[in-house]
């Protein structure tokens, strides 16, 4: 495949959609496959991000990803992705894949009025860690679901459909919540829900309410308050965020995990 042309694609609608000013120069796009990930990688990073060799990429399950974005820091405004190609795509599939991480660059240059979030508020600024925690949880949350929201707005090829088309993998998302990957399973949840039919097309928060409450999935007053937040968002500030609003999220989150785990356990 010319993973190039897909994101030169992918470029082009973001800047017509989102008069993004995306250049193809400044999205640099390097390909990597299982047995050279952590050589590649290192390359990458040496040459156009030294900062993320700080990652921990020698641990195991670090590079169990398909596509990530790298943003530029004093390296000439340059931006980057990078791309695992020992796996078959489907067009529509790959040029997804490329909206999402062009919506994670978009995020980080412009969510914070161009100053990097996760600099700012992820890295001890909080007094203690518990605060850290909660608002390192918030953000990973939602820097997957906005990016994921951005995405499939952007992508003629995904469908708006109805809560009820979507109960199943709801279900299962649900269940998926847990403390190793619950904030990935939550943030699909929030995007889930927030790009169906129904929601979309509400005018008040009371609308959306009822409709997510028609699933009979989610009824706790902690997953209430995040849908509600979440929504709140996307209608005022979009991606622009504050770290108020991402403690709160994480706050949120971390309350859902508890239930979740404590639900899990009477399970079994």
């Amino acid at each position: 495949m010319n993973y190039d042309s897909y994101l030169a694609h992918a470029i082009e609608i973001f800047n017509d959609r989102m008069d993004a000013g995306f250049s193809g120069d400044d999205i640099i796009l390097t390909c990597f496959m299982t047995e050279d990930q952590k050589e590649i990688f290192e390359q990458f990073c040496s040459k156009y991000f030294p900062y993320r060799l700080n990652d921990r990429y020698q641990e195991e399950g670090y590079f169990d990803f398909r596509a990530s974005s790298f943003i530029g820091m004093d390296n000439g405004g340059k931006d980057g992705i990078l791309l695992r190609t020992d796996i078959p795509y489907h067009p529509v599939e790959l040029l997804h894949i490329f909206l999402h991480e062009l919506a994670h660059i978009y995020c980080a240059h412009h969510e914070l009025d161009g100053k990097s979030f996760y600099d700012e508020y992820c890295m001890d600024y909080a007094p203690t860690k518990q605060e850290d925690g909660i608002i390192n949880a918030g953000y990973a949350v939602w820097r997957e679901c906005i990016a994921e929201i951005i995405a499939i707005e952007l992508d003629d090829n995904c469908k708006i459909v109805p809560l009820k088309k979507k109960a199943d993998v709801l279900r299962q998302l649900k269940s998926e919540i847990e403390p190793v990957d619950g904030k990935l399973a939550v943030s699909e949840i929030l995007t889930a829900i927030m790009t169906s039919s129904e929601i979309e097309a509400s005018q008040t928060w009371e609308e959306a309410e009822t409709a997510i409450q028609s699933l009979n999935l989610f009824d706790t007053p902690p997953e209430m308050d995040l849908f509600r937040l979440v929504y709140a968002q996307l209608r005022t500030t979009f991606l622009e965020v504050d770290v108020g609003f991402i403690h709160e999220l994480g706050y949120l989150y971390l309350n859902v995990l508890s239930m979740a785990v404590i639900r899990n356990l009477r399970q079994h």
